[in-house]
């Protein structure tokens, strides 16, 4: 038996707020299954009712690129007002996409593949239906809980896009049934009857119908726009696909914030490749959209265009080569890029009160959850490419282990309601900024790698330890490199009376100004680590 030749793409759907998994991750997985004839997800509990049956009159309304079509009863019944909004809102999708961004406008089939009905040429076809009821007789586009689905058909570049009809999902539950009449048969049906929520703001998308459907219009319509540009989706660009088309929802419907549901789940994936997918955080691929914004809206509005186009020429080269390609046209390095952007994302939540808003990677972002620090006794990163990780520094500093590290590093130092960000270029920078560290109220190691990336460049720590500032004059008294094998230094006059013993952790220690003055008044010093060996002198004036 030859099968359908449609492909499921993509949806958008809210598996983490449920107990369900769907969405794109679950319909590929469909694509990998035996398929066998049977009604979409069993909800058709009359076996000798067909599809046609489960609806009569189906309605159309045409825009100038679009063209909706939509039923008055049975499982996918809708309203005129849900039908028009949908093409209102279609419509500017088009226009965003094709006519302000120049993208590739997306290509219908000639009949459309639920209500199997003829499409005037040159419009592009969108079907308002229970998407939990499609029409599906091989059992390729199951998914509960979507807002929308897009297909495309495996012989051409034609998709189409299915808008859920009124944001009820539970019908494969088969808790609930109705039944209509229809050429003399009873045929039944499942009732959809829990509503999908919009949990940042609190309230349903069954109520608030039209923020739903021109969220999702801008979601599916930017899918049927990225396969003019794909062959298929596959393991290399399905993170991207998903999170720039939830970026877009972002952009094109700010006061939605739909996105901020899945910003948890992202931050609890921290270290994990941005690209790694699969069942278990498969939800995390809407949080990734952060990327995207970081991105649009301080790199470039036509950066995920450039993209697209990329996957267009290579199809089996990784996000990383696209991307890298991108940027560098526009003369930007793609690892510093993503450094940027993982230093920013450290300061979500209320960590954004430490930094300007025109810094922020959104104007929402005070809004979203803080990400995840960890925190660890000592700091060795290891991270694969696309992964960042952040690390809180005990005491203010530790020196990390870079001896096998690949990437880049920053430390974010905070002092007095303000961040200063500090871009380790070699181990010997840290030597100028112990004092700095060592005074400020609490700092954050920031770790990324993109593509093969770096060594940061480990310089001799043969250097004998020693005070500076030399003279001390005022600020911080610090001493380094400090051996990891000694517990505490001492300091003593020129007389070789002991002035004090100090326990240290890491390879640098800081005395505070008012610490030095209660202890030494002007003179010669001298320092050594443990209680023998030869000392080193330095001066304290003031």
């Amino acid at each position: 038996m030859r099968l359908l030749t449609f492909v499921i793409i993509a949806s958008i759907c809210f598996a983490h707020a449920y107990n369900g998994t769907c969405g794109t991750w679950n319909i590929l997985k469909n694509r990998t299954k035996h398929k066998q004839k049977v009604y979409s997800l069993s909800n058709y509990n009359s076996e000798r009712c067909s599809y046609e049956q489960y609806y009569d009159s189906v309605y159309t309304i045409k825009t100038p690129h679009i063209q909706v079509f939509y039923v008055l009863s049975g499982p996918h019944t809708t309203t005129k007002a849900f039908a028009e909004t949908t093409a209102e809102s279609m419509e500017a999708a088009w226009e965003f996409y094709v006519g302000k961004l120049q993208m590739r406008a997306p290509k219908g089939p000639s009949t459309t593949h639920h209500f199997q009905q003829e499409v005037k040429d040159g419009l592009y076809p969108i079907e308002i239906i229970d998407i939990e009821q499609v029409r599906d007789p091989y059992g390729e586009y199951s998914c509960a809980s979507c807002y929308g689905l897009t297909i495309q058909q495996e012989e051409n570049t034609a998709t189409q896009i299915f808008m859920e009809n009124d944001f009820y999902y539970g019908s494969s539950h088969g808790t609930n049934s109705e039944k209509i009449i229809a050429d003399g048969d009873t045929c039944y049906y499942a009732k959809s009857t829990i509503p999908l929520l919009n949990k940042t703001h609190n309230y349903s998308y069954t109520d608030e119908w039209a923020k739903g459907i021109r969220l999702t219009s801008f979601h599916e319509f930017y899918h049927a726009v990225q396969l003019q540009y794909l062959n298929t989706v596959s393991s290399n660009n399905i993170f991207w696909f998903e999170a720039s088309a939830t970026g877009y929802e972002e952009v094109t419907n700010p006061e939605v914030d739909d996105y901020f549901s899945y910003l948890p789940s992202f931050f609890n994936d921290m270290g994990v490749p941005l690209s790694q997918i699969n069942q278990i955080n498969n939800h995390k691929i809407y949080g990734v959209s952060t990327f995207f914004l970081y991105l649009y809206n301080k790199v470039s509005k036509n950066i995920d265009k450039s993209i697209w186009e990329n996957f267009s020429r290579n199809p089996d080269k990784p996000f990383e080569t696209q991307l890298e390609s991108s940027l560098q046209k526009i003369k930007l390095n793609a690892d510093s890029i993503f450094h940027d952007y993982s230093v920013d994302l450290s300061f979500s939540g209320e960590r954004s009160q430490f930094i300007p808003k025109k810094d922020w990677i959104t104007s929402d972002q005070e809004l979203w959850p803080s990400a995840n620090v960890l925190s660890e006794d000592s700091i060795t990163p290891e991270i694969e490419s696309l992964a960042f990780k952040f690390y809180r520094s005990p005491n203010n500093y530790t020196e990390p282990n870079f001896t096998d590290y690949l990437g880049k590093a920053s430390i974010i130092s905070f002092s007095k309601g303000e961040a200063t960000v500090h871009t380790i270029k070699s181990t010997k920078s840290l030597d100028s900024l112990v004092s700095i560290l060592s005074t400020s109220d609490s700092t954050i190691w920031v770790f990324s790698r993109f593509g093969v990336s770096e060594n940061i460049p480990i310089t001799s720590k043969d250097a004998s330890p020693h005070a500076f500032p030399v003279p001390w004059k005022q600020g911080p008294l610090c001493f380094a490199p400090l051996p990891r094998d000694k517990k505490f230094f001492e300091i003593r006059n020129r007389r070789g009376d002991l002035i004090t013993q100090q326990k240290y952790d890491g390879t640098s220690f800081c005395m505070q100004e008012d610490q030095v003055k209660s202890m030494m008044a002007p003179g010669i010093y001298r320092f050594r680590v443990g209680n023998k060996g030869k000392t080193t002198s330095f001066m304290v004036i003031y």
